[in-house]
This record gives C-alpha cells, sequence and structure tokens, in this order.
C-alpha cells in the first residue's frame, strides 16, 4: 500500500496567496498519506518548459517536509503545471536505493533528468500496487530497466507505447493491483490518473482553478475543506486524461488488466 497525492494547474495568474494555497494543500495531502507508506516519500514539480523539480528520500513525509530541498523544489509561480507526490510502502526493492523510490524517472537520461530543460521524452510516475508479472513483461517487450521496483514497467509501457491504444494494450497483459499517475516531460501541461483496483480520487477547487488527487476522498475534503471544491468522479479501471488549458474537460477511457482482487470477486 502506498499513497499518491498531487495536483496539476490550471492556466490562471495566480498571486501569491493562492500560490501558497496551492503549496500547502499539496503538502498536507502528502501528510495525510503517510498513514499509507512510511519507507519514503517524495516529490516532482513540472514546469511549461518541460523541466522538473524532483526531490525524494528514504523518510517519512513528516521528514521529508522539514528539508530545504523540499521547499525549493515547491517554490512554484505561473510557469508550474503538475506537482506528484507519493509515499512509498515498501515491497520489492531497497527504499535505501533511491531509484526505487517515486516518482520513478524513465527515459534515456533518468539520472540527470530532474530539472534538465531538455529531459523531453522523460516520463515522470507515481504508482500504487503491485504488477506481479514485471519481471516476465520487461522481458516480453525487451524494455531497459534501472530499478528494482516492479512499478517501472508500467512507466516503461507508457514511454514505449506510439499511442493510448497500444499502451493499454500492453496494460492488459499485466497481472496485479494499480492505481498511477503520471506526467511526460513533453506534455508537461497534460496528467493522466490511471485508476485501477486500487483507490484513488480527485476534487476541482474553481478558485485556484487546479484539479487535486488522492489516495483517499476523505484527505482531499480535509486539505480543502476552506476551499470551495467538487468531487471529480473517477470510475474504476479508467485512465483520466486532465489539461492545463482546461481542467474540466477532461477524458475519461475504459481500461483492463488482471486484477487479483476482481478475479476472486467473479469467482463463483
Amino acid at each position: 500500500m502506498c499513497g499518491l497525492a498531487g495536483v496539476i494547474l490550471g492556466r490562471k495568474r495566480r498571486q501569491p496567496h493562492e500560490l501558497l494555497a496551492i503549496r500547502s494543500a499539496f503538502t498536507g495531502l502528502l501528510l495525510l498519506n503517510q498513514r499509507r507508506g512510511h519507507h519514503a516519500t517524495g516529490v516532482a514539480v513540472l514546469r511549461r518548459d518541460g523541466s522538473a523539480a524532483v526531490f525524494k528520500r528514504p523518510v517519512t513525509a513528516s521528514n521529508l517536509i522539514q528539508a530545504d530541498d523540499y521547499w525549493q523544489a515547491l517554490r512554484l509561480d505561473d510557469s508550474v503545471t503538475v506537482i506528484l507526490g507519493h509515499t512509498r510502502f515498501r515491497t520489492r526493492g531497497s527504499e535505501r536505493n533511491n531509484s526505487n523510490n517515486h516518482p520513478l524517472v524513465v527515459g534515456p537520461s533518468a539520472e540527470a533528468a530532474g530539472g534538465a530543460p531538455n529531459a523531453r521524452s522523460v516520463i515522470y510516475g507515481t504508482h500504487n500496487g503491485t504488477v506481479l508479472n514485471a519481471d516476465e513483461l520487461f522481458r516480453k517487450f525487451r524494455l531497459p530497466r534501472a530499478a528494482e521496483v516492479d512499478s517501472e514497467i508500467l512507466f516503461r509501457m507508457v514511454r514505449r507505447a506510439k499511442n493510448d491504444a497500444e499502451f493499454k494494450s500492453m496494460l492488459a497483459l499485466c497481472v496485479g493491483s494499480t492505481s498511477a499517475a503520471w506526467v511526460r516531460g513533453d506534455k508537461p501541461e497534460r496528467l493522466r490518473l490511471l485508476k485501477g483496483d486500487m483507490p484513488l480520487d480527485a476534487a476541482y477547487a474553481p478558485r485556484l482553478d487546479a484539479v487535486f488527487y488522492a489516495s483517499e476522498a476523505w484527505m482531499l475534503r480535509s486539505v480543502l475543506a476552506r476551499q470551495a471544491h467538487w468531487v471529480i468522479g473517477l470510475d474504476a479501471f479508467t485512465l483520466s486524461t486532465f489539461d492545463a488549458s482546461s481542467l474540466l474537460d477532461f477524458t475519461q477511457q475504459d481500461v483492463f488488466f488482471l486484477s487479483p482482487s476482481a478475479m476472486l470477486a467473479s469467482t463463483p
């Protein structure tokens, strides 16, 4: 069990107090998700030029936010498009190897991607769940591997696929439990939310023109209690696409993979 938290900002000129409200709400979501994962915590802040600030460590969320580098990464301005957050409960791969911690950075120069303006073919991703046949899929698709975690297979498939149809056909071969969020460096104003059989909820705050997401709905209600907002329906086994140009015009398409919980539920 891991925790997902994040926000996509619409195209709006924001006052300093609005940027502070977004930063505070995101940090609140990260802290609330600590109960879902305490082995490691990380964030990625994307900007319109495709650059990203990535900060992750093998510590709890409450420890991460005490670091100056955390607040440096979360120095928000109107160029920021998406913030990804993750709290990790270790299953496979030591948290001491920071490559195993999320957000995962998948690309040709992953090690140098944090903040490199030309790192446009990089995928920044967070995942909650387990892909049981990840090793088999790495071999089947002949995909490179930089970490030990099974989560990496999802974002390698995202990067390999030429379009959504090809990605969905690859995803259909996965066995396990999954919800995920990711952004491509070449499309920094587009957030993809994959809600499978693991929890994931979203809400829109109109005054901030921002969509927040978290692993549990009560977390959103808590951090947005003083903000007018409404819930966005994320159906199970769907891939939602949010674009900063018009946040409420998001699209949603069905996806499929072999979920043990779904298979058990269908067993007579």
